[in-house]
């Protein structure tokens, strides 16, 4: 996880919290250095939740584990990431829409650290000679996995694909059927970041002292 909204989420529900700074590689592209980071914290945790800088989970009180309820993540489940927009630059060349790794929730398993294993060295090209284009090219370690990865790891419940409007994308985005409903991806907006963040601050706040204001209402000290 990253930020300062991620941060509280973790201490309010007792998850542990890293703020990874990861040696990146001059071979590829930094955005890459997620998929071995989350690898490697696969040794250690039964889910690793990622999140890029620029995203968000606006509603604080909700725990993690409502999500993975409300999402059906189960035993199966490998990794869950949120469809892309839909839009021809967002497909792979079979014509399927990308998903999208600013939000990524990893399940440990034999089978995990095959798929992490995979990806992570997809751009050397020697399992997948075509993902070498993938190494600079845009969408980097994201057109690795929806190119490649995704197609090796099919059983039914391998990768659980979730919904664009409702982990992905912003409410001013909402025209592209990606309002982030659930989790927030601020790649159309990052400068709308800040703002959010506050937001999701004050949704967590002003309930519970709006309460005790009532609650208090009409005491007169003496």
């Amino acid at each position: 996880m990253d930020g300062p909204g991620e941060l509280l989420n973790t201490k309010i529900h007792g998850y542990d919290y890293k703020f990874m700074h990861v040696q990146q590689s001059q071979e590829r592209q930094p955005t890459w250095c997620k998929v071995p980071a989350m690898r490697e914290q696969l040794q250690n945790y039964k889910f690793v939740v990622f999140v890029d800088a620029d995203t968000i989970f606006p509603y604080l009180h909700l725990p993690l584990e409502w999500l993975f309820n409300y999402w059906n993540i189960n035993p199966e489940t490998l990794i869950a990431l949120a469809r892309d927009p839909e839009d021809p630059i967002n497909n792979d060349d079979r014509g399927r829409t990308y998903l999208n790794t600013g939000f990524v929730i990893a399940q440990q398993s034999p089978r995990t650290e095959e798929l992490f294993k995979a990806w992570d060295e997809c751009s050397n090209g020697i399992q997948y000679p075509s993902c070498v284009r993938w190494t600079y090219n845009w969408p980097h370690e994201q057109a690795a996995f929806g190119s490649h990865i995704r197609y090796d790891f099919n059983r039914s419940q391998d990768v659980k694909v979730l919904s664009c409007a409702e982990a992905n994308g912003c409410p001013e985005a909402a025209h592209m059927g990606c309002m982030g409903r659930l989790v927030r991806h601020y790649w159309y907006g990052k400068t709308l970041v800040p703002a959010a963040v506050r937001e999701s601050f004050l949704q967590l706040f002003v309930p519970p002292l709006h309460e005790l204001f009532l609650q208090e209402y009409g005491l007169v000290a003496e």
